[in-house]
């Protein structure tokens, strides 16, 4: 132990003053925080992602691990991995995996050492790739142990192959031959047909698409083999204000066979046609029949043909006026800096259908694609739509919208974010007067040399000023240090965009040393002076809560002094505190280090 008046620079430094003895932690190397420094995204796949970023552990033994998620609660986080204890940046990094392909994503750097506490780096976005678009159609031709399967695959770019699954329940069992759908950006019609199937049974089928991104499967559809004759039916001709003609096929599978329409306002019918003779070939036959006084609004129809293995019904169609469109606003796919490819579904509903995508950065949209046609036709049928010309690390609303002669239709809303063209992160949220913050990011081009301007506005300022430039390293990253002296916002600005605002709270440094007559002294400095302000002394109690035991009000010299008879007999640790309405307008509030007391 020094002897009283005598203060030793070292790491564990101890002063006696009278009976009492004042022991100080770190008085000369006082613990630090570790800095954590989120990175940029290496690599972005539909399922996984590389991140990257930097921790220094300032002297400590230090462990870093990313949390990530779909909000900025994260919720997950990888494994902790030791930082070391050196005083350097260290580069590190992590692999993310079993995210859902085109979704946002949050991410961060923690760091944590085993004096200076924890630090978490800035909030970071990235954006998995979209897989392939799927819509599973109905099945078509259902004859005597046969059908077609149907459906529709957008491969957003990429290779992609489909295959159709099928079976008695939702586990199917069976599957089509795997085929190719080519690597376009627009919907494709697929289908394959099926047989050996048992008749008067239902099965359920799905379309599945896989591409490099991963497999996605379309929605659960069903159809029950008829015990009678192959039957389709087919689109109504001929339609007038009071009459139309159905069409349809017939096989009779080589058993003599008969058939008729039924027809309706419902899928009750209600009506049909007179009974007509298919005969008892073995390959389809086109028939039709004209219906007349008809009435307005929207019929259903079907075609029923029967032998002595049984009677067999097509499926269900319309024409005339029939109801509005039915519209799903898809995802969004494959997003950058400045684009996006939009999907969704259309079932016209037997009307000529247009449709087109909303978009804009509210609800409001103001922005909307080229109106395309989706038939008119009685099934879903997948579209999409590329934009482009989009504003950088902004977030989008968008929707659906399909019109025919019965209204228009608008679907649900959805919210995709474009990539940040330059990224920036401050090493921490909130800095003591006079030290030195990191900010640090990069170009989405990753070019070298690219000039990064800096720019300030610290709180009660109109507008941000310029404080200075720095050019793209390695992989487009750059760095600039700033030493902020009260709360200040950040943003940086390149030739490819903007970055968002980082906001930097400010502490005032508050001291605390012992002097003689067991007192202690303490000063609170920052960019202005605290003179009239109330501090106070501070002792830790079980629970890890602090008891203030004495305030006092600071000097014109912002310096005040508290005497060691508050403090109870024995060991105690204290601390000098200023609540942030003591320290005013653009600071947060401050402590001062930690000491050991003996009293």
């Amino acid at each position: 132990m020094l002897r009283c008046g005598h203060i030793g620079r070292r790491i564990v430094a101890a002063v006696s003053v009278g009976c009492a003895v004042l022991a100080f932690a770190g008085l000369a190397a006082a613990a630090t925080a570790p800095t954590a420094i989120t990175g940029p995204v290496t690599t972005v796949g539909a399922t996984s992602a590389d991140v990257s970023g930097t921790v220094n552990p300032n002297g400590s033994a230090t462990t870093y691990q990313f949390e990530y998620g779909k909000t900025t609660t994260y919720g997950t986080s990888t494994a902790a991995t030791n930082a070391g204890s050196g005083a350097g940046n260290i580069g590190v990094s992590a692999t993310f995996t079993g995210l859902s392909a085109g979704t946002s994503y949050h991410y961060r750097v923690v760091a944590t050492s085993t004096a200076g506490g924890t630090t978490n780096g800035a909030d970071g976005i990235f954006t998995t790739s979209g897989g392939p678009a799927v819509v599973t159609a109905p099945a078509s031709s259902v004859g005597t142990g046969t059908a077609t399967l149907n459906g529709s695959v957008n491969p957003n770019g990429r290779a992609t192959a489909y295959f159709f699954e099928y079976g008695k329940t939702t586990a199917y069992g069976s599957k089509t031959p795997v085929a190719n759908a080519g690597s376009g950006t627009a919907p494709t019609n697929v289908s394959a047909a099926v047989s050996g199937l048992s008749a008067g049974q239902v099965y359920h089928f799905r379309l599945d698409a896989t591409s490099d991104t991963g497999t996605v499967q379309g929605a659960d559809m069903s159809f029950t083999p008829s015990g009678g004759p192959g039957v389709t039916t087919k689109a109504a001709t001929s339609i007038t204000s009071s009459s139309a003609r159905l069409n349809g096929t017939v096989n009779p599978n080589g058993l003599s066979t008969t058939y008729y329409f039924d027809y309706g306002t419902s899928t009750n019918y209600g009506s049909r046609t007179a009974v007509a003779t298919a005969g008892a070939g073995t390959a389809n036959k086109s028939v039709s029949a004209t219906i007349t006084g008809l009435g307005p609004g929207a019929y259903h129809f079907r075609l029923v043909a029967t032998s002595s293995a049984g009677t067999s019904t097509g499926s269900d169609l319309t024409f005339g006026s029939a109801g509005p469109p039915a519209v799903q606003t898809g995802s969004a796919q494959g997003a950058s800096t400045t684009g996006v490819t939009l999907t969704g579904s259309v079932n016209p509903g037997g009307n000529t259908t247009t449709w087109y995508f909303e978009y804009g950065t509210s609800t409001s949209y103001s922005s909307k694609t080229p109106a395309k046609s989706a038939g008119s036709g009685s099934a879903p049928t997948g579209v999409s739509a590329a934009i482009a010309k989009l504003t950088a690390g902004t977030t989008y609303h968008y929707r659906l919208v399909a019109t025919s002669s019965a209204g228009t239709v608008n679907g649900s809303d959805v919210t995709f974010t474009t990539v940040a063209a330059l990224t920036l992160t401050a090493s921490t949220a909130q800095a003591v007067y006079g030290t030195i913050v990191t900010l640090s990011g990069a170009v989405w081009s990753r070019q070298t040399g690219v000039k990064i301007t800096i720019y300030g506005q610290a709180i009660g300022s109109r507008s941000f000023s310029t404080l200075g430039s720095s050019l793209t390293g390695a992989g487009g990253t750059w760095s600039f240090p700033v030493r902020p002296k009260l709360q200040t916002a950040y943003r940086a600005s390149a030739s490819d965009g903007t970055s968002a605002t980082a906001t930097i709270g400010v502490r005032p440094a508050v001291s605390l040393r012992v002097i003689t007559g067991a007192r202690f002294s303490t000063r609170v400095v920052a960019g202005s002076s605290f003179a009239r302000k109330t501090v106070q002394l501070q002792r830790l109690l079980p629970g890890n809560r602090w008891k203030t035991l004495a305030k006092a009000k600071l000097n014109s010299k912002s310096s005040a002094v508290f005497s060691a008879k508050v403090l109870p007999k024995g060991t105690s640790l204290i601390r000098v505190a200023m609540s942030v309405n003591q320290a005013g307008k653009g600071y947060l509030g401050a402590f001062s280090r930690t000491a050991t007391y003996h009293r």
